[in-house]
């Protein structure tokens, strides 16, 4: 019996691939807890299809999810407080992570735009659209690590520019809120800025918009670790990379 059980395994490694016997491996010797920092809302990250291709992969490893901005995710990631995190910036820009600081690796997934959204009835107001214009409206702004920040800071001081803040939130729903009640302009992703002009009547800028990539980070020094290429395998087959 013993001599059929080894007749019957080199049979099947000879048939598997070993990509199969890999994934096979990995299916069932995985185990642990993979830390994910989200960003924004799931159904723009596409993580519900990542939750449930990675439980298919790798069933014995726990997912834990922490949610907040970009920057957090960026600097939890650097304390090796998460394993692997969304990020987003400007196409093709590395995060800025300081000297000394682990090197971080990314994948791009998908690019978008930011626009700028106004209150219901400011239409006269953006007559004008160029940036000195823009600035001297009244801004609702986020903390230096999100990215509208860092985009909205690049992009004024380009021209010399700072934005006339009126409020500050850190997540992009207060910010379209405090745009619905009248306060002043915010920045917005192309899609949802279409639909707060379809179903709440708010202005969009006509002619700005603000390149941003969804990217997703992991430290270098980590790359090749089972769980983690695991990870970057499944966001492939997710985004079609």
């Amino acid at each position: 019996m013993p001599s059929l059980i080894r007749w019957i395994t080199r049979q099947l490694r000879d048939e598997w691939s070993p990509e199969q016997i890999s994934a096979q491996s990995m299916h069932e010797t995985l185990r642990g807890c993979l830390r994910i920092g989200t960003i924004v809302d799931p159904e723009f990250i596409r993580l519900g299809a990542l939750l449930h291709r990675l439980v298919q992969r790798i069933p014995q490893v726990e997912t834990e999810l922490h949610h907040g901005t970009s920057g957090y995710v960026l600097e939890s990631l650097l304390k090796r407080e998460l394993d692997v995190g969304f990020y987003l910036e400007s196409p093709g820009q590395m995060p800025e992570t300081g000297e000394g600081a682990p090197v971080v690796e990314m994948i791009e997934l998908t690019h978008f735009d930011y626009k700028v959204i106004a209150p219901d009835g400011w239409s006269s107001r953006l007559a004008r659209t160029d940036w000195p214009s823009l600035a001297a409206l009244p801004w609702i702004v986020t903390p230096p690590r999100s990215v509208h920040y860092r985009l909205l800071t690049q992009r004024m001081l380009a021209h010399g520019l700072t934005p006339n803040r009126v409020a500050q939130v850190d997540q992009e729903p207060c910010m379209i809120d405090l745009v619905r009640a009248g306060i002043g302009l915010a920045l917005a992703r192309d899609a949802n800025a279409l639909q707060e002009r379809q179903e709440r009547g708010l202005v969009v800028a006509k002619g700005i918009s603000l390149p941003c990539a969804l990217s997703f980070v992991w430290l270098k020094e980590r790359r090749d670790e089972p769980v983690i290429a695991a990870v970057r395998g499944v966001l492939e087959d997710i985004w079609s990379l």
